[in-house]
């Protein structure tokens, strides 16, 4: 992959992609296929994607034109971990001498940090990453003495996948106690397939026409074909389902390193751009609490001489946090920070207008909450206008679904019968105990930032 300058100062802000498990792998390997010189944003050195699953590295690789050195097959089975999360928890760390031999030939000492893309649902993604910032931590911060900052990049499953969500639980319950005492991610940056998938449909509606027509052969204009949609058995709704999804694939997934990208280019070089304050970054985690949704408003159209700026500006923050955000947060967020990165000509990313968007900003977070600016100024006045949002800790509704839905499939499994009490350790590799008490630790980090916050209850311990 080709890099950026070699000066010190450019790879003292480099950082490196790590895509793990299907989800993860797709996000990056998307991204690559769309990007016009097959590359990964400028300030990322390289990337690896890594699988249990040897048929999903394969296909990723072929799909994506992946070199092999950029892949890594791990685990002692080629059919991957399924939905066993313990299994791909303790899979990283039985690998990690080749997973650091094949990051050493990829050139990742002396990076600042790593993003880490991964699904929150699986079981490849979702048990490997705490375990590989397990890893990385110990290397850099214990070993070398050296800080590192590792973001996750982590993909909340589509709604009703119980068995996704109960592996949701177990995963961002085990980041988050990681991160309270220093030794997990930095940032744990949330994103939702399925608000994801809602925004693409209705922000690219051609876009996503195209994609209907060629896979899944649906002309939105043809009655017939969308009745040739309806399944006539379970079988053939499973398989429309999957290939539903797959259809978007390639539409949702670069959004996540849109997200990376926007937040990595303040620190980027370019002729005729000025930044200020200066922002790397260690200054989001600085800034942020530990959990972010982002939003994302690319070629916003303020225009300083048509009408009152602090209405527009206001209707700009309006439509980014309901209608750009990456994971539902309602209409009253009450996030507890905000950092914002605002890019365009000269005469619209100014400081000035500073005041008017804290002002836009207020109805959307708690009172007190911390919020930062940082604004991209382009000496040139046909540069687009973006917006960047972060908000740290905002009410997300859907954590209730999650949870819900978690703990409705482990009272399912419950119960005096062994091939009840056997299923767990089935299909988690874990126990009841392990995952009862992970949901008990969600509602206790998360429960005031639940909405609806009348959540069903918590399973008995017994």
């Amino acid at each position: 992959m080709p890099r950026g300058s070699d000066d010190d100062s450019a790879k003292a802000a480099e950082v490196f992609a790590i895509g793990i498990g299907e989800c993860g792998s797709n996000i990056v390997g998307s991204y690559l296929k769309t990007s016009a010189d097959k590359r990964l944003p400028s300030r990322v050195r390289g990337y690896l994607l890594m699988n249990t699953d040897r048929a999903d590295l394969m296909k990723v690789r072929q799909k994506y034109e992946i070199p092999k050195e950029n892949t890594l097959l791990y685990g002692d089975s080629d059919i991957g971990v399924g939905g066993r999360f313990m299994d791909g928890y303790r899979a990283v760390h039985e690998a990690k001498d080749i997973i650091f031999d094949q990051l050493a030939g990829l050139g990742f000492e002396g990076v600042s940090g790593f993003c880490i893309f991964t699904s929150l649902g699986g079981g490849t993604g979702c048990g490997g990453t705490p375990a590989l910032i397990e890893l990385l931590k110990q290397r850099f911060q214990e070993e070398e003495g050296r800080r590192i900052f590792v973001y996750v990049i982590g993909v909340l499953p589509f709604e009703g996948q119980s068995s996704e969500a109960l592996n949701s639980i177990w995963a961002v319950s085990k980041l988050m106690r990681a991160q309270l005492q220093d030794r997990g991610a930095n940032l744990t940056i949330l994103l939702s397939n399925r608000t994801m998938l809602k925004r693409i449909l209705r922000s690219r509606t051609s876009e996503s026409v195209d994609y209907l027509q060629r896979e899944l052969d649906v002309d939105i204009a043809d009655i017939a074909s969308i009745e040739r949609m309806v399944p006539s058995t379970l079988d053939e709704a499973g398989d429309l389902e999957k290939r539903t999804e797959q259809a978007f694939v390639e539409l949702v997934n670069p959004m996540a390193l849109d997200v990376v990208e926007a937040m990595l280019s303040p620190g980027v070089y370019e002729s005729g751009k000025d930044v200020f304050p200066t922002t790397d970054l260690a200054d989001y985690s600085h800034k942020l609490d530990p959990v972010v949704v982002p939003a994302l408003y690319t070629d916003v159209g303020l225009i300083p001489d048509a009408g009152s700026m602090p209405q527009q500006l206001r209707a700009m923050i309006d439509y980014a946090v309901k209608q750009c955000s990456y994971a539902d947060v309602g209409e009253q967020p009450n996030a507890e920070s905000v950092y914002y990165v605002l890019s365009g000509p000269r005469h619209i990313a100014k400081a000035e207008y500073g005041m008017h968007l804290k002002e836009a900003l207020e109805k959307f977070v708690a009172p007190g909450a911390a919020i930062t600016p940082c604004y991209v100024q382009y000496h040139y006045s046909e540069a687009p206008t973006n917006l960047l949002l972060l908000l740290g800790l905002p009410k997300i509704p859907e954590l209730a679904q999650i949870i819900n839905e978690a703990t409705q499939l482990v009272n399912l499994h419950s119960g005096a019968s062994p091939l009840k009490q056997g299923w767990f350790m089935r299909a988690k590799g874990t126990t009841r105990k392990e995952l009862v008490s992970a949901i008990e630790d969600f509602r206790e980090l998360f429960s005031y930032y639940m909405t609806p916050a009348d959540t069903t209850g918590t399973p008995a311990m017994g």
